[in-house]
């Protein structure tokens, strides 16, 4: 049966009993405590009431509901409503307030943001569930555009916020591009793309908590795929810099799981955490970044933040030099982990390691890179900015460099550009191989401090501080630069690299397939 709350009914009687009866007064204040369910149909000529034989046919009459814990909002399969779906308030944890479909077939509701800055714009709103909707927010690239936009403002901590199912595209914001627009521009407040999550304010410490993000696909939008920030985010590691963009006392998101979601065509950043702690992404796919911005650009990455963990994603196709990395640790980071995930054809590379600073803030520290697999990226395979490293492990991972033709730029396995001293780092156990390369092959490494023991490089030149370096082929199951297939990078019969590597403490305690480390442990992401 559908009951319409009347949330909107006051009185200024006191609920009482007559005769074992409910007054009437009694009866609005229990009514109101009563979850329903808004049906809207925006194909329908005329707007109904909400019920399922009635439906509501517009956004407005939909935002004009006061929603509450258990309500439901509910969009037909097939049926396109163009406008901006507004959510401020809130459910609890045992009654989110719910934004989903109904209707026979596939197809999901569609809103078409027609201008307006979001397709669903939530803002200081705990327990939402959005789901299975079809969003895009088409634009000219020079307005800030998005297809979820969550936002804490002033609002304290907001909990419980679930974006699952979504297929969101042509999200055309802000977007710098080689002859103009500000590199920076869409990197911190304000940013455009398929889900932006920020918080700001001034007056109130405020933060999403227990966010999940998962089983979303992201394509074609402008600029970011999807992006964290807050504005609470000062503190003693920050890179000096970022206090321009960080107004308020570090006040990060936590518990944020983002996972399985898929990601394509983006203009800019792929996946990027910024100001948050306690985060886990995995099982993510980007196919695609850097396709329009021409701006720096990396894959997935976090900065200002700690307890970051990446695991089981794959990164690829990143269309620049300036970065394009797969992957990358940024600046004022702490205890972060990238560990069993796949990088192949970027242009950029595999892995950017940039910290700002030296005995400043702005270090990245305690880092561990491990049990990846690096097929084919380009230009070089790991670059550090200009800053510190400390407690750095990059240790495990196998690397099938690109082929380099005769005659063309080199490639460079690891190129460090700073100029601080400060890279406290050990790369161990790794496994880097080329395949018919005739360019030549280099490192850049001007820090004493960096360590590289017990790696087999097979066609690729030690560096002069090396130790333990095995020189020998490999002998992986099929491996080349045609491949990304990590079954194709296993360890075969009779590899030298096969309990070769030294001991790393705190290792994970499996390989990237799942096998548990042996003692000693194997050179590469498979352990035996």
């Amino acid at each position: 049966m559908f009951i319409l709350p009347i949330r909107r009914i006051t009185s200024v009687l006191a609920p009482c009993v007559i005769a074992g009866l409910l007054t009437p007064a009694a009866v609005a204040t229990a009514e109101d405590a009563m979850p329903g369910t808004y049906y809207v149909d925006c194909s329908r000529a005329s707007a109904g009431t909400g019920t399922s034989a009635s439906p509501l046919n517009s956004l407005p009459a939909v935002n004009a509901r006061v929603l509450g814990p258990g309500d439901r909002v509910l969009f037909r399969r097939g049926t396109t409503c163009t406008g901006q779906l507004y959510l401020h308030t809130s459910g609890t944890a045992g009654a989110p307030i719910t934004v989903g479909a109904y209707g026979a077939g596939d197809a999901r509701p569609r809103i078409d943001a027609h201008g307006n800055l979001a397709a669903v714009w939530l803002k200081n709103a705990s327990y939402v569930h959005v789901t299975d909707l079809e969003l895009s927010a088409p634009g000219d690239n020079t307005t800030a555009r998005r297809g979820v936009w969550l936002q804490a403002v002033d609002s304290g901590d907001l909990n419980g916020v679930t974006l699952e199912r979504l297929d969101i595209h042509d999200v055309r914001g802000v977007l710098p591009s080689a002859t103009g627009g500000a590199a920076g521009n869409g990197k911190y407040a304000g940013a455009s793309g398929g889900i932006v999550v920020e918080a700001l304010g001034s007056t109130t410490p405020s933060a999403f908590h227990g966010l999940t993000i998962r089983d979303n696909t992201v394509r074609s939008v402008d600029r970011a795929g999807i992006y964290l920030w807050s504005n609470w985010c000062r503190r003693p590691d920050l890179a000096t810099f970022w206090n321009n963009y960080c107004t308020a006392a570090w006040h990060p998101h936590t518990g944020l799981l983002i996972e399985n979601n898929t990601l394509s065509d983006v203009g800019g950043d792929g996946l990027v955490v910024k100001s948050s702690s306690d985060v886990l992404v995995q099982h993510n796919t980007l196919d695609g970044f850097n396709m329009r911005a021409g701006s720096v650009n990396a894959g997935m990455w976090t900065a200002n933040s700690d307890y970051v963990t990446f695991q089981y994603n794959r990164s690829s196709g990143g269309n620049t030099t300036r970065d394009g990395q797969g992957y990358d640790v940024d600046h004022s980071t702490n205890h972060v982990t990238f560990q069993y995930n796949v990088s192949s054809h970027n242009d950029g590379g595999f892995f950017l390691l940039c910290p700002y600073g030296a005995d400043v803030p702005g270090n990245v520290k305690d880092f561990t890179i491990r049990y990846n697999l690096s097929v084919d990226d380009r230009a070089r395979t790991f670059q550090v900015c200009g800053g510190g490293l400390r407690g750095g492990r990059i240790h495990n991972n196998t690397i099938q460099l690109p082929e380099v033709p005769a005659g063309t730029a080199h490639h460079v396995v690891l190129e460090s550009a700073t100029k601080d001293g400060a890279l406290d780092v050990g790369f161990r156990n790794n496994i880097v191989r080329t395949g018919g390369t005739a360019g030549t092959v280099d490192w850049v490494l001007d820090d004493s401090s960096f360590v590289v023991d017990h790696n087999l490089l097979y066609g690729v030149p030690a560096p002069a501080r090396a130790t333990a370096t095995l020189s020998t082929a490999p002998l992986l199951t099929a491996p080349g630069p045609g491949t990304d297939d990590p079954a194709d990078y296993r360890l075969g019969a009779g590899s030298p690299a096969r309990g070769a590597g030294t001991p790393v403490t705190d290792n994970g305690g499996r390989d990237f397939f799942g096998n548990a480390i042996g003692t000693p442990p194997g050179i590469g992401f498979h352990d035996h």
